[in-house]
């Protein structure tokens, strides 16, 4: 089993975390194209990437100008995550670009057969560490902060496929995968 996490940065001027956990092996690096996070990820049985996958229901796009942003700024799924941590409104102009380029990503992968899943690595990081769980793998003390969300990306991958997850949100409208720390903690 093979899974993988990828902290999407919006914009290919700008690095993109990948991690991927195959067995024991881990390996984690910056890309920065389209082409090759796809490249990098499409072997994975699962991807966990941090950032939106999908639109709020209703919305067709992100434009404050369309007759679709009567539908809002967030999905079920992002005021769910609140309980846990905070996330920002997708119609903010960085975060358009991100959700975008995510969808792109997710479309692309699933079309190669591979699972894709949304995921917030900062708040999976705190439910875990609140949890008094560490799970380290490899040293990241080299590692950007880009490299390490997606580190913590493919752990949430590597949970999901051990079912160790909980799922905020609606799934017609896309969902936020965490960690399941209570199961988690009596796996270790």
């Amino acid at each position: 089993m093979s899974v993988a996490g990828v902290d999407l940065a919006a914009s290919h001027e700008n690095e993109t975390g990948v991690a991927i956990i195959d067995g024991r092996r881990v390996k984690v690096f910056s890309v920065f194209s389209f082409d090759e996070i796809i490249h990098s990820v499409k072997s994975a049985d699962t991807v966990a990437v941090d950032a939106p996958l999908s639109l709020p229901r209703g919305r067709c796009c992100l434009r404050s100008d369309c007759s679709c942003s009567r539908h809002g700024h967030f999905r079920r799924a992002d005021l769910e995550i609140r309980r846990y941590g905070s996330v920002l409104p997708l119609t903010w102009r960085g975060m358009r670009e991100l959700t975008m380029r995510g969808i792109r990503i997710r479309e692309a992968l699933e079309s190669r057969g591979v699972e894709v899943i949304e995921t917030h690595p900062r708040t999976a990081e705190g439910m875990l560490e609140n949890a008094g769980l560490r799970l380290e793998i490899c040293d990241t003390s080299t590692m950007s902060i880009h490299q390490r969300d997606a580190l913590t990306a493919a752990l949430v991958a590597l949970l999901y496929s051990e079912g160790n997850f909980i799922e905020l949100g609606d799934p017609s409208e896309g969902t936020i995968i965490l960690p399941d720390v209570e199961e988690t903690q009596s796996n270790i």
